[in-house]
């Protein structure tokens, strides 16, 4: 019997790629915002829609994904806004989706994922976390607080749910691409979304269980996490 996993974010450039690789070991249950793009994936991955700065999703979210003994928190929003023209509610929705979704999905889904002895929980965060640069720094808090929850929950669950932060640097996506351009980062420079699942993989797989907690960097001179 597949163990199964939850993907957050399964239809933007990483989502996908994970999808596609975990797909071929691992029961697959994926959401995202994008209907249309959800509809696209292989049939045999269950899909979801919905935006996870709703209580209400992420409610009705952890009822369909019952069973699920992984997740990947990949799901995030990036905005590039200055401190100067910020607002609290900007802030909050930054947080929301990319800190407080992760924190209460893994809390109603503690006792499925226990059931994986151990669960595991994947954190897709950023080089931004420790090193914040102009204009996201929302996300870059965000992506900080997040990585607390992989070191907080091996103590809080009695090691019946480990968790994994993946740092990421800049990754080849429409995301990235929204806000630099090849003068900014060079394709070069920019690791391949395969390159991040293959990373996550390993995590969900049990390779780096003995090193639960840790915060792993993942970068094009940096391209493997062992």
């Amino acid at each position: 019997m597949k163990s199964s996993v939850l993907i957050t974010g399964a239809t933007g450039g990483i989502g996908r790629s994970l999808v596609s690789r975990l797909s071929n070991g691992f029961e697959v249950f994926a959401t995202g915002r994008d209907t249309k793009a959800l509809q696209s994936l292989p049939n045999d991955v269950h899909t979801m829609s919905g935006d996870l700065s709703s209580d209400d999703f992420r409610l009705d979210l952890c009822e369909w994904a019952q069973g699920v003994t992984s997740i990947v928190h990949n799901a995030g929003v990036a905005p590039n806004v200055s401190v100067q023209t910020t607002h609290p509610e900007f802030d909050r929705t930054v947080f929301e989706v990319n800190a407080i979704a992760p924190l209460d999905l893994t809390r109603r889904l503690q006792d499925s994922l226990a059931r994986g002895c151990p669960g595991r929980v994947v954190s897709i965060s950023s080089f931004a976390a420790h090193d914040p640069f102009p204009g996201f720094r929302a996300y870059a808090a965000s992506k900080a607080a997040l990585e607390s929850l992989a070191r907080s929950l091996p103590g809080e669950t009695d090691g019946q749910v480990i968790g994994f932060n993946l740092a990421l640097a800049a990754v080849e996506t429409p995301a990235l691409r929204s806000f630099a351009d090849e003068s900014m980062v060079p394709s070069n420079c920019a690791l391949h979304p395969d390159a991040v699942a293959q990373a996550v993989e390993k995590f969900l797989t049990g390779d780096m269980d003995d090193r639960s907690g840790e915060r792993f960097l993942l970068s094009v001179d940096q391209p493997s996490v062992i």
